[in-house]
């Protein structure tokens, strides 16, 4: 004799898939929370958080440069650093669609949707102002 799957069991497993459902999907598609509160970015805005930190550190590592060749003064602002290499397209976060702050008393260039200094140090990035 066939048995079928009772109500309680196909109860059960809905009531898994939803709870399943409700941790997974905001995490998949960004915009949820994650446990500890902070906003959870959509695997293209990581992408392009990577793209915007890989440009940090190339801005950095011409601001050094400048330096060398300006007797260790900093540059008023990140257009000075054109000869460079810098271009229009790396002083824009990709994420945010702002341009990247710049300290001109530190060297410090940091993205507006980035905790200070988080990413890069994860990353070993080099700090301007050393």
């Amino acid at each position: 004799m066939r048995r079928l799957f009772s109500l309680i069991e196909i109860l059960v497993v809905l009531v898994i898939i939803a709870v399943l459902a409700t941790v997974l999907v905001p995490r998949l598609i960004g915009g949820g929370k994650d446990a500890s509160g902070k906003r959870v970015l959509t695997h293209k805005q990581r992408a392009q958080q990577v793209g915007t930190i890989s440009y940090v550190s190339q801005i950095q590592q011409a601001i050094t440069m400048y330096k060398m060749d300006n007797e260790e003064r900093l540059p008023t602002s990140l257009k000075e650093l054109k000869r460079y290499g810098v271009t229009d397209e790396m002083l824009i976060d990709a994420v945010s669609k702002q341009p990247l702050q710049y300290n001109s008393q530190t060297g410090e260039v940091t993205s507006p949707t980035a905790l200070p200094g988080s990413i890069g140090r994860a990353l070993n990035l080099p700090n301007a102002g050393q």
